[in-house]
């Protein structure tokens, strides 16, 4: 098995508080992997320190073979991993172009003189960028909303933009923090149908956490369970279903 994310053993402190205590992962390249817990288990915290957000206070993550210890976020999306957040972080006054251009900031090849003086690799640059943006909303069937100020959309909509500016880095892997927040069982079942299509055409490793229950256990081929900071189950969906540690951590008596 090819790992595209090794966490081994990373652990979080803050003061006397332990966030998230020696949790360990491996996820598999080019599949979708779950993260779920309750509020509070430290599922953020988790990615926070896979970004490069929070330095791990013991531990180390790993991208592919590379130890992403003391990086700092912006090395960490150059090597090929981005990132969504659970509140979506667009700008609602630009277009859905606009905010997808964003995501390709750092290959652009022109400094503040270019841009000032509007030079010919300024322009050559921004047409080029302008035509690998509507490519990617192409790609993400979003082209059609390519002019539409980013708060005209449907809430799921405006998800998938977050996730087409992410996927303009060029990332190989994928972390999507709680994607169906907020949306209804028709705009979640457009998002897991999503999802998977761009695992797909994009050779994407996808690491997700989702409170939404159906939602993950249909999507993701493994799954890890954080209570209190600590892993108490990893395993497949229908493992994760029957395990009594998981049902009196979270679960309850879903009807999955």
């Amino acid at each position: 098995m090819n790992v595209a994310l090794r966490c081994d053993k990373i652990t979080m402190k803050f003061g006397g508080l332990t966030a998230v205590n020696e949790f360990s992962v491996d996820v598999p390249e080019k599949e979708i992997y779950g993260l779920i817990g309750p509020n509070g288990a430290g599922k953020t915290t988790v990615f926070n320190m896979i970004t490069g957000n929070l330095q791990p206070t013991s531990g180390v993550v790993y991208f592919k073979d590379t130890p992403l210890t003391g990086l700092k976020p912006y090395k960490i999306v150059s090597l090929g991993m981005a990132r969504t957040f659970q509140n979506i972080r667009l700008f609602t006054n630009l277009s859905v172009l606009e905010n997808v251009l964003t995501g390709f900031h750092h290959k652009l090849q022109y400094n503040i003189i270019n841009t000032v003086l509007r030079t010919p690799r300024f322009s050559k640059n921004e047409k080029l960028m302008k035509e690998m943006a509507m490519e990617l909303l192409e790609r993400v069937n979003l082209r059609e909303h390519a002019d539409f100020k980013a708060s005209e959309l449907p809430y799921g909509d405006r998800r998938k933009v977050e996730i087409a500016r992410a996927l303009a880095t060029g990332p190989k892997l994928l972390l999507l923090d709680e994607p169906a927040a907020g949306m209804n069982p028709q705009e979640t079942l457009d998002l897991m149908y999503f999802i998977e299509e761009i695992r797909e055409k994009f050779d994407l490793t996808i690491f997700l956490i989702e409170h939404d229950m159906k939602f993950v256990m249909n999507l993701c081929r493994r799954i890890s369970v954080l209570d209190h900071g600590v892993k108490i189950a990893e395993g497949a969906p229908e493992d994760i279903q029957k395990n009594p540690d998981v049902i009196r951590a979270y679960l309850g008596d879903i009807d999955a």
